[in-house]
């Protein structure tokens, strides 16, 4: 048990932060491991020493290898912000249990900000020399094995059941909800079931993607971002009450609405990690009439079949390269903008998505842009530049050394003498030493002292850091230009400049409504060729 004086630490006054987590991942320990058991033994803890907290952090229902956890995040920056300078929790895995970060947290990131970390029945407190510090790197490696044997456990139920056809996924597929009965099977929804039937019905009968998708939205049914999604949360979606003609298109391809539940199809690449792959078709989980189905499998063979020929349709037209497809953006609303043949007047044109989409909801205008007009445009302005090059290779040589040669030796020189700077502190405080051990100085002087000089030395690598970055950046950019410069030089001897070509030299055309043109180049320093 700790004594009350040794909250007081050279007149430092403790503002102190209570970490509480849980994870299912607990298991057996759950109880006891609740956010009620922990706040109450950290405040009792506290009380003893007759302390207070300046603020709870709870984080309920987060695994200990991630740390993207909300309150967890909020507490870090209250640390950055000065409100906190010591965090207590019930023990060091209610910090983390991945061995690599966790010990960055109590070995570099509390150390930097002069923040105190206690465990309290893992006798941790990285102020003084405890019997838990001693055990906290073997602590952290047993942690980090808990979590990954969890993992591997939940991983394997996870598997069994989807082989048994239990529906595990987050939130169920659009026009069913998960029996109220059992979590982990999937009836119709009331509300959007008639929606998907509907969705079928009409593509069967010859409607496309997207004349569904303007039928759903004149007649206001609830798209599948606004059904899963609601509050703050819809925000981030550009107009989440319209329905997408891709929303359609995975409806109708999903066996999921003929009975079929396909599971397994990806796999995180580690436990630590939220990034997944894909899995071969041979791994995934396929349980046939694990539900109700809400589309018979003739009416959805029909639509495949539909969907098959649709995609295949017009070969002539789908060979053709329109290099210039990826790059055209409405200026108005940001979206891309789409080729179209024009039968009547036997000619490719542009317009805008939104507008072509959603033209009867006033979202946007059309843009419309003759396509050869604006390939021979974009075609007159390169070989501009390119001729401009032929011209002025001198102008172009003395920017690459203005913008890019000159910064880089400079800052390699600022770079030269931090490495010096940090060398000569570094001797200071091998000095410093060799005077204290010989009683030339106190050793309340020394730490002053020793404080000062590490202090100069984080700042100096700091600088240097930021330099080396700096250098990185200008590498990068230099060697982009030079790129861009050889392509442009050799742009007129191209008969016919492929995609990959314009991609690398155009980032995008905006196409305002008037039918004028905005064009961003790839390489920074193109405004020069213009």
């Amino acid at each position: 048990m700790y004594n009350r004086n040794r909250y007081t630490i050279d007149n430092t006054i403790f503002k102190i932060a209570i970490y509480i987590r849980l994870s299912r991942e607990d298991g057996d320990d759950l109880e006891s491991e609740s956010v009620t058991n922990q706040r109450s033994l950290l405040i009792g803890y506290l009380k003893a020493q007759g302390l207070v907290a300046v603020d709870i952090y709870v984080d309920d229902g987060y695994t200990g290898t991630n740390f993207e956890r909300p309150e967890f995040k909020r507490m870090l920056q209250d640390i950055e912000n000065g409100k906190i300078n010591m965090v207590i929790t019930k023990d060091l895995s209610r910090l983390g249990r991945d061995h690599v970060m966790t010990g960055y947290y109590v070995e570099t990131f509390f150390p930097e900000n002069d923040v105190r970390y206690i465990a309290v029945n893992d006798d941790i407190d990285t102020f003084f020399e405890t019997s838990g510090s001693d055990m906290m790197p073997f602590k952290l490696s047993m942690n980090d094995m808990y979590a990954k044997d969890i993992s591997k456990k939940v991983r394997s139920n996870l598997l069994q059941m989807k082989k048994d056809g239990k529906f595990c996924g987050s939130s169920a597929p659009y026009g069913y909800m998960r029996d109220p009965n059992n979590k982990h099977q999937l009836v119709p929804d009331p509300e959007t079931a008639p929606v998907v039937k509907r969705i079928f019905d009409l593509y069967v009968a010859g409607y496309g993607s997207s004349q569904i998708a303007e039928i759903l939205t004149r007649e206001e049914l609830p798209t599948p971002i606004m059904y899963k999604y609601s509050g703050s949360k819809l925000s981030k979606f550009d107009h989440p009450e319209i329905w997408k003609h891709t929303s359609v298109s995975n409806i109708i391809k999903n066996r999921v609405y003929i009975g079929d539940l396909i599971q397994h199809r990806f796999q995180k690449v580690s436990y630590k990690v939220k990034k997944r792959k894909s899995l071969p078709e041979s791994e995934w989980c396929i349980k046939e009439n694990a539900h109700e189905a809400l589309v018979d499998k003739k009416t959805f063979e029909i639509a495949q079949s539909i969907k098959d020929s649709s995609n295949t349709y017009n070969p002539e037209r789908r060979n053709v390269e329109y290099v210039l497809s990826d790059l055209v953006y409405c200026k108005d609303c940001g979206a891309r903008m789409s080729i179209s043949y024009d039968k009547k007047r036997d000619r490719i044109t542009m317009n805008c998505n939104n507008y072509r989409k959603f033209s009867k909801y006033d979202i946007c205008f059309s843009h419309y842009i003759n396509y050869t007009k604006l390939e021979n445009t974009i075609y007159d302005k390169l070989s501009t530049m390119a001729n401009k090059y032929i011209e002025d290779k001198e102008e172009f040589e003395n920017i690459i050394k203005n913008e890019y040669v000159d910064p880089k030796v400079e800052k390699l020189k600022k770079i030269d003498e931090l490495s010096h700077t940090i060398e000569d502190l570094k001797r200071k405080q091998d000095s410093l030493y060799d005077d204290k051990f010989n009683n030339i100085i106190s050793v309340e002087t020394y730490q002053r002292l020793f404080n000062a000089t590490e202090e100069d030395i984080k700042t100096a690598n700091n600088k240097l850091k930021v330099l080396q970055n700096e250098i990185s950046s200008i590498e990068e950019d230099s060697s982009c230009y030079v790129e861009y410069l050889d392509i442009i030089k050799n742009f007129l001897d191209m008969k016919n400049p492929t995609k990959e070509i314009m991609n690398r030299l155009i980032d995008k055309i905006y196409v305002t409504k008037d039918k004028k043109l905005e064009i961003h180049y790839r390489i920074k320093k193109s405004e020069v060729l213009v």
